[in-house]
Order: C-alpha cells, then structure tokens, then sequence
C-alpha cells in the first residue's frame, strides 16, 4: 500500500512539474510574442533612416527608380500605350502619337520643396517633350507642368520642378510643394520608341558628414498621448525650415500599432521627415555614415535560384526516401513544412514586391506538405473533420466577438465585406489550418511525444507567421491554442476554416487602427498607412 502511494505522489509530482514547465514555455512565448514585433518595428525605423540619411550624406538621394525594376513602375506598365516593355537597360515605350504616361512608385509622398531638382536618362530615336503630372494628395487635382524638350538618342535631363510652369485642372498654378503621385509623360511622334533609363530626385540643400552631427533632434510626446503628439507635431512640422533636414525622434512608447500610427501622422505631415527611434540617432548617424548604395537587384538572382533549386531537391528527395526513424522523420519534414514560411515571413522578406522566387518557394513548400497526404500519413482529414468540434470553433468566435466589443466600445461593422474578400480570405484561412493543424501539429506531437507540447508549438508557428503584426500575433497564438487543440480532441478541420475566417474578417473589418493597422505581415506590415 505504501509503494502504491509513493507511486502515486510521485506520478502527481511528475504532473505537476510537467504543467510547470509547461506553463514557463507558453508565458516566455508569450513576452517572445511581444517583444519581437517591437524589436522589428525599431530595426526597420532605423535602418530607414539611416539609408536616408546615407544616400544625403554620400551625394546620393532616397528618391531613385531604376525602371529595369517593375517595383519603380507603377502597375508595371505604361499609360497610353500598348508596346511597353521592361528591357535591359531600362523601361521601353513605343509611341502611337498620343502622351504617354510613366508612373514612379512612391512611398507615402515626397517633399518637392527639398527635392526641386529631377534628373532623368532617357535615350529616345526621335526629339520629343518631356513633363511631370503631380497630385499634391491622391485625391486632389491633377498638376500638369510645361514640357522640357529633349533631343535623340541618349541624353540626362535636368527638370526643375519649382522653375516650371504648372497648371492645375487647366488652370495657371504654383508649383505643387508635395507629390503623392508623380508621373512622367513623354510625348514622341509615331512610331518612335524611348528608353527610360534612370529618374532621380535630387535634394536642394544636401547633407555633410559635419552637418550630420549638427542636425536638431525634435522629440516628439509618446504615441499615447495622442493630443499632445498632434499639437508637437504641427508646431515642428509648421517650423521646420526647406534648407535643413527634419529628423525626428520617435518614443518607442505604446503599442506597436500607436507607434505606426504616429509614423504615419509624422509623414503625412512632414514628407521626407526622417524618423528616428528616440535614443538610437548615434547608432543611425554611424550606420549612415557608412552607407553603400544597393546593388542591382539582378546582380543577386543567380545565388537565390540555386538555393532555391537545392531546397527542391532536399524536400524531393525527403519525400521519396524518408528516415526509418518515426521522430528524425517527422522533424525534418516539419522544417521542410515551417522553414521558408516562417524565414520569409519573419526575417521581413514579403514587401510590396514579392520575389518570384521567395513565391516559388512557398509554392514548393506547400505542394511538400499536401504530398504528406499521402503514402500513409497519419491523422489525414476525414469525414470527421466535417462533422465535429464546430461549439469550439462557435466559442472562438464568441470570443473573437467579446474581443472587438471591448475594443471598439460595443461598435461592429454597418457592413459585411465583399463576396471576392471573403472567398479570398477563407481559402487563405483554409490552406493554414491545413498547414497547422494536419502537419505542423501532428509533427510537433510527433517529435516531442506530447500532445501539450504539440499544441503549444503548433500555436507558437502559427503566430510567427504573422510577424511582425503584434496585434495578430497575440490573438493567434490564443486562437491557435483553441483551433489546435479542437483538432487534437475532434478532428474538427472544417470547423477550424469556418472559424478562422470568420474571425479574420471581423477583426479586420472592425478595429481601428491604433489596435489593428493592417493584416499584412513581414514587411508589409510597415507600409505606409497599413495599406
């Protein structure tokens, strides 16, 4: 009887130290989950400023398109013309005789009272005209300068923007100071061709490496106090002076989502303001210093696609010829299921221009993960899966729901999204419960032999995939707790899908801004604006 009892405390012991150890874990995921958001908000802010600054410093310019690249043509393509092409060299338009409009990418807006100055290469086959079409904001009128004149073949083009004639919806008008959307129109005979080379904006009063160290750091209140921040930034932004360089310091107080906020307040503002973490401007100015310009995004193609062509083949040949061994087997196809994903998504790879071959490879991956199906793979969706665990998959609503009420103090939504989003996002909802729940889970339960330790790693990736967006990461590691666990116990991965979208859209229908700035991940979560 007393063996018996010992057993028995020492089974209760072993418990409890379990759900210690346990509970450690899932509390350092947690601050892990709060922390990293904010370490990558603060990188991504300094790192900005100090290429700015960099390019000022080393008589270079922030504002550069190199059209050999789509990313600096809007819609890649050209407006008025039907034979455009991105060539060697450059951008490739044929003219019908009509304008053609180029549109250059901007990011939020660019201060055309510190950068006048365009220079544009071009190499035409016929003599032409050449003039910039502005928007002060997206939805103001439509700016038109007088054309500049430019002869055959090659040639570099100085356009003053403050020096030529403007006029605004057919009226004579100053020159816009701000450019929200900018534009080149070429007007050629037909069937001429042109080449747009390069386009640069060139700043009026640059910066030495001694002014540097000159430069007034305005700090701004906390992104909390939202008042107060409004009433400093207007009196910087209304004192700033054209012939010197606003660099302003950033609280890193709040949550990260107010911080975007404030950022984006600073820049509607102040376009071309530089934006500093408050404390780290030495850290920036030494790293400005040094700056290199970035090499052509071509140059680095070659190293990437053989990457990418051994990655096929490791996955290809895991698949074909796995380990015997049940744990060595299922963690290497876990890595092959979570590597790319989560070093995309969380080393800040997935901007405003996807790769195509970051693309492929999270093509590759997933077509990896879908062939687990298959060959004897356990706990493969069912019939079950369309039966059960939908009250756990209702409760998750429930709370995603109590979540928006708190938030948005008990306002929903005056309107459902449109049908093309909601098919869009439920497929996307699809495919990752697929990922989390069938594979990642299972092989994490597999590896660790737990299925606690399943959950709880299944939940972890599951939020990392949706770095650096704090707001999204905490409530998918608690939504991923829920779904996981509903398919340990259920098999329920209908259900899962349902709920997920459903509460995806709810909370990026609902909250505001300052909780919820967008539902981008990696680097698009840094747009501005959340767009």
């Amino acid at each position: 009887m007393a063996s018996i009892e010992r057993d028995s405390g020492t089974s209760a012991a072993r418990k409890l130290a379990h759900a210690a150890v346990f509970l450690t874990t899932a509390v350092i995921a947690v601050v892990v989950l709060v922390q990293l958001p904010r370490f990558q908000l603060r990188r991504h802010l300094d790192e900005t400023a100090a290429a700015t600054l960099g390019a000022l410093v080393h008589a270079g310019t922030p504002h550069h398109w190199s059209p050999r690249l789509p990313a600096d043509i809007v819609a890649a393509r050209a407006f008025g013309s039907d034979d455009a092409a991105f060539v060697a060299n450059g951008f490739r338009v044929r003219s019908s005789g009509q304008p053609v409009d180029i549109g250059l990418v901007i990011a939020g807006a660019i201060d055309l009272d510190r950068f006048s100055e365009f220079e544009i290469g071009l190499d035409a086959e016929q003599p032409g005209t050449l003039s910039f079409l502005a928007r002060e904001n997206l939805d103001g009128p439509l700016c038109i300068s007088t054309g500049t004149a430019f002869g055959a073949a090659e040639s570099r083009i100085s356009m003053p923007l403050d020096r030529l004639g403007w006029a605004c919806e057919g009226k004579p008008a100053a020159a816009p100071t701000r450019a929200a959307m900018l534009r080149l129109r070429v007007e050629l005979p037909s069937p001429a061709r042109l080449t747009l080379l390069e386009v640069e904006a060139r700043p009026a009063s640059p910066i030495t490496v001694e002014a540097l160290e000159q430069l007034e750091l305005p700090l701004l209140p906390s992104p909390r106090e939202s008042h107060a921040f409004d009433r400093a930034l207007a009196r910087v932004a209304l004192n700033s002076r054209h012939d010197s360089w606003p660099v302003l310091q950033l609280p890193f107080e709040g949550r990260v989502e107010q911080i975007l906020v404030a950022r984006d307040k600073i820049v509607a503002a102040m376009p071309d303001a530089v934006i500093v973490a408050s404390g780290d401007f030495a850290r920036v100015a030494a790293q400005a210093r040094l700056w290199k310009a970035t090499p052509d995004k071509r140059a680095s193609v070659a190293l990437p696609a053989t990457l990418l062509g051994i990655y096929t083949v490791l996955l290809l040949v895991l698949r074909l010829r796995p380990p015997l061994d049940y744990r060595l087997r299922a963690l290497l196809e876990l890595i092959g299921v979570t590597a790319v994903p989560l070093g995309l998504v969380v080393g800040g790879f997935i901007g405003d221009d996807i790769d195509p071959l970051h693309l492929a490879a999270c093509a590759i991956t997933l077509l990896f993960a879908l062939s687990l199906l298959f060959g004897g793979a356990p706990a493969q969706p069912s019939a079950r899966t369309l039966k059960r665990g939908w009250w756990v998959a209702l409760g998750s609503f429930a709370l995603t729901l109590g979540v928006v009420l708190y938030m948005t103090d008990g306002k929903l939504p005056g309107q459902l999204p449109q049908p093309s989003r909601i098919l869009h996002y439920a497929a996307w909802a699809a495919i990752q419960q697929f990922l989390i729940c069938v594979i990642v889970a299972e092989r994490f339960e597999r590896v660790l032999g737990s299925p606690a330790w399943g959950l709880l790693g299944a939940a972890l990736v599951f939020s990392l995939l949706h770095a650096p967006n704090a707001m999204l990461m905490q409530l998918t590691f608690v939504a991923g707790l829920i779904w996981v666990w509903n398919w340990q116990r259920h098999r329920a991965l209908l259900a899962n899908m349902v709920a997920h979208a459903a509460c995806g859209l709810l909370l990026t229908q609902s909250l505001p801004r300052e909780w919820l700035h967008s539902a981008e991940v990696s680097a698009r979560f840094f747009l501005l604006g959340g767009s």
